[in-house]
């Protein structure tokens, strides 16, 4: 028999069908084989791939399934045979006595990953969506956004709670690295993700009792101690409580809040809201703050320990501003950049006033926090930056705001020194610098330019270069380290060398942004919690690395149909003239709902699942080189939805066919086929029609053998039903057994009926008030003038020659 003939037969005829699990059943001929120099025992006859699936090697392959012919259409599953001049597919090779087989090497790896390649050339799909994988807490953020456009604002919040408690202090100060890679970017603007998720958490600040992601575990008898009231901290806190344990938070501050409260100033992020939300810490059982208590001045880490306590966390934050090193610098008027934060912030008088001038040296986040207060103050204020406008550390929103509030930028400045002027600081000198090659964070090195130093007159600098923790008080005996950077050192598990001691949050990373802090107060309580149960901690770190490797492996088309961004409305620049009113007025219902819907839902269902993924994944592939995202790269094909079970998307099939065998092999129906030749074939229905005009018998075998997610089992909304109120008794078994979700129970019974009435269908809404049942939508009996549901057909592949 040929290849094409054992091809055509259907699959019982062709190779034995022998399970790679178990052992071979008794009586059955066997002969050796040798996979990579190991003697195998295997059937004369057997395909290769499933005689070295038994013996526990693992070949890849993204067209076989034991139920179904071999295809070998995927061209993953290659082996090199001595005797052979190329590698073949083992998938449809039988075996014969004395085989010498190697299905791992250099050359078979190279092989498979340029096949990879191939089918992800024309694979318009996407694994993760790009702004939840930047996002450093991965929110759901299509998830949310989606219950969002829908209204329901409460279940939002649940679902951002998961990740990240403090929705809308985030929504006002997070740096948006989510909405800088934004697809929605590529058909016109970016979606405001933050705004939206701060919408739903000042929604539900107004609740009596705030939502929480899942429900506060038991309690499990642990108590864990965490210094620092900061982001980390706080976020810590209320993770682990939520998994049962008792929490106390220390703070050497009286208030809560850390550097979000005393760092950032009250026109960016209101403290009385800040405190409201953050008091869902406190509504938690078994969950306390302690201010005024400071680590290393009035207790210590044994002390915690001795107390009773099994973890501590240290999220201790920044304070402590970095030195210019410059001659002047302890000069009266020369302020801290954190200090000068924190007594605008207490209420406590500052060194700044109307008609002053202000020299603010940076250009993070910091910076602009100090200079937009000092211009609120009513000072004459001036950002002095040693690079580019480009390469500062602050958001662009943040410097083009300061621009229009009346604040002058100077690029390419650096200090030399703090001039004196009637015993305090009268100016600084800067000199001019030139960017050279890029250092260690990727920047261009500023080069001093010889003999162009210049004066700028002040009454208060205010160096802001960023901060560091303040360990000063740190003791060997402690078995806490540190870096010379001031910052703690720990494992992947964010667990310090003394067990049960973790840290995170500024004092682990040095200075970052407040979400930067959040995920990681999020993965400390994850691992505190595996402590506390006795886990293998260095398990834990690898899992924490495996969870938050999570790379997108392809770009995604857009399309939907233009519609920009809904303005967030703003404070006009005049009124913020000597005001810290909030600048960010907030989104009402509509807007925050309209903006909601705008996302393009860029998340793969099948992700996690899909083999095309854990392949690609493996062989190293995180981007695509034969995927520029433009016209011609790509065939773009609308979704099939229509069907009631399955939903198709032609854009992530590879045309492995093995919906098309199992379809006509197996089941019967013979419902897909191959259409189109080359490039532009795809597998789909006769004549490219709905699934649901085909002989579809919704078994979902096809979904179920499909490697990546084109074919999916759909999850089951109940909308319309029938049912026959003469012989109904309301049992309720319809509902125990139905494997799909379709009925249900509501207080009262649900009610329809044809016969007396004629045919009725109630919708979904209309349930719960079925007592005072009337018809809502009147089909005739006979069905000549009812209207045929719309028929839904995915544009086919271009025409054959075309």
């Amino acid at each position: 028999m040929s290849l094409l003939e054992r091809y055509t037969q259907p699959a019982e005829s062709q190779l034995p069908t022998v399970s790679h699990m178990g052992e071979i059943p008794s009586g059955q001929p066997t002969c050796s084989i040798w996979i990579d120099g190991k003697e195998v025992t295997a059937i004369p006859g057997e395909a290769i791939l499933r005689a070295a699936q038994r013996a526990g090697f693992e070949i890849p392959t993204l067209c076989d399934d034991e139920k179904l012919a071999p295809a070998a259409a995927c061209r993953m599953c290659l082996v090199e045979i001595e005797g052979y001049h190329r590698p073949m597919p083992s998938c449809h090779l039988p075996v014969e006595p004395g085989m010498k087989i190697t299905q791992a090497s250099d050359s078979l790896f190279k092989l498979r990953r340029q096949n990879l390649e191939y089918i992800l050339s024309d694979h318009n799909a996407y694994c993760m969506p790009p702004c939840q994988v930047s996002c450093p807490t991965h929110i759901d953020i299509p998830g949310y956004l989606e219950l969002m456009a829908k209204g329901q604002h409460v279940e939002a919040a649940r679902l951002v709670k998961e990740v990240l408690p403090f929705p809308y202090m985030l929504g006002l100060v997070c740096p948006k690295p989510c909405q800088e890679v934004c697809r929605r970017g590529l058909v016109e603007e970016e979606i405001a993700i933050c705004q939206c998720h701060g919408y739903t958490g000042e929604l539900v600040m107004e609740m009596e009792q705030a939502p929480t992601p899942f429900p506060q575990l038991p309690p499990t008898g642990k108590r864990v101690a965490v210094v620092g009231a900061g982001p980390a901290g706080m976020t810590a806190a209320y993770y682990t409580a939520l998994k049962g344990h008792a929490v106390t938070v220390f703070d050497m501050m009286q208030k809560q809040g850390g550097i979000a409260r005393y760092g950032i100033p009250e026109y960016r992020l209101p403290k009385v809201k800040l405190d409201k939300e953050l008091n869902s810490v406190w509504q938690l059982r078994d969950a306390e703050f302690k201010g005024g208590m400071m680590l290393g001045r009035d207790f210590s880490i044994d002390d915690l320990f001795t107390r009773g306590y099994d973890a501590v966390f240290l999220g201790l934050g920044a304070w402590r501003s970095n030195e210019l090193r410059v001659p002047g610098e302890d000069l009266p008027g020369v302020i801290e950049a954190i200090n000068y934060l924190r007594m605008n912030s207490e209420g406590n008088p500052v060194p700044v006033g109307k008609g002053q001038k202000v020299v603010v040296i940076g250009g993070g986040f910091t910076t602009f926090d100090c200079a937009r207060t000092s211009r609120r103050l009513g000072a004459d204020v001036t950002v002095v930056y040693r690079r580019s406008r480009k390469e500062m550390g602050a958001h662009y929103s943040e410097v083009d705001d300061a621009e229009h509030e009346g604040i002058r930028l100077e690029f390419f400045a650096a200090p030399v020194r703090f001039v004196e002027k009637n015993g305090r600081v009268g100016g600084v000198e800067f000199q001019r610098m030139a960017l050279g090659e890029p250092d260690a964070s990727g920047r261009r090195r500023p080069v001093p330019v010889e003999g162009s130093n210049f004066v700028i007159e002040c009454d208060t600098a205010i160096p802001a270069i960023g901060q560091v923790p303040n360990l000063d008080f740190f003791e060997r005996e402690q078995g806490v380290r540190k870096t010379k950077r001031e910052t703690v050192i720990t494992n992947g598990a964010l667990m310090t060398d003394r067990p049960g001691v973790f840290a995170g949050g500024d004092v682990q990373m040095g200075a970052r942004t407040v979400i930067e802090c959040v995920a990681q107060g999020k993965l400390a309580a994850k691992a505190i919690d595996r402590y506390l149960a006795g886990d293998d901690m260095a398990r834990v770190a690898e899992e924490i690395a495996e969870e938050e490797a999570v790379p997108e492996l392809i770009d995604i088309v857009p399309y939907k149909p233009e519609e920009p961004q809904v303005r967030m409305p703003m404070l006009p620049f005049k009124e913020r003239e000597l005001s810290f009113q909030l600048i960010e007025n907030g989104y009402d219902k509509n807007a925050a709902e309209k903006e909601a819907a705008r996302c393009l839902q860029c998340v793969c269902p099948d992700v996690g699942r899909c083999h095309l993924q854990r392949l690609s994944l493996e062989h190293g592939l995180t981007d695509n080189r034969f995927h520029r995202a433009e016209p011609v790269d790509y065939h773009d094909y609308e979704y099939d939805f229509s069907h009631d079970f399955i939903l198709r998307d032609l854009n992530k099939c590879i045309n492995c066919t093995q919906c098309v065998r199992i379809c006509r092999d197996v089941i019967g129906a013979n419902c897909y086929g191959l259409m189109g030749v080359g490039y532009d074939s795809i597998v789909t229905t006769p004549w490219n029609v709905s699934l649901k005009y085909t002989d579809c018998v919704s078994c979902g075998a096809c979904a179920e053998t499909c490697p990546t997610g084109a074919l999916m089992m759909r999850e089951r909304d109940l909308q319309t039903y029938e049912l026959d109120i003469v012989r109904c008794i309301y049992c309720g078994d319809c509902v125990e057994v139905c494997p799909h979700g379709a009925l249900g129970e509501t207080p009262n019974f649900e009610m329809s009926t044809y016969a007396r009435f004629g045919r009725t269908v109630l919708a979904k809404e209309e349930l719960a008030v079925a007592r005072t049942w009337k018809p809502s939508e009147d089909i005739p009996l006979d069905g000549h003038n009812a209207p045929r549901p719309p028929e839904i057909r995915p544009p086919g592949p271009p025409r054959w020659g075309a």
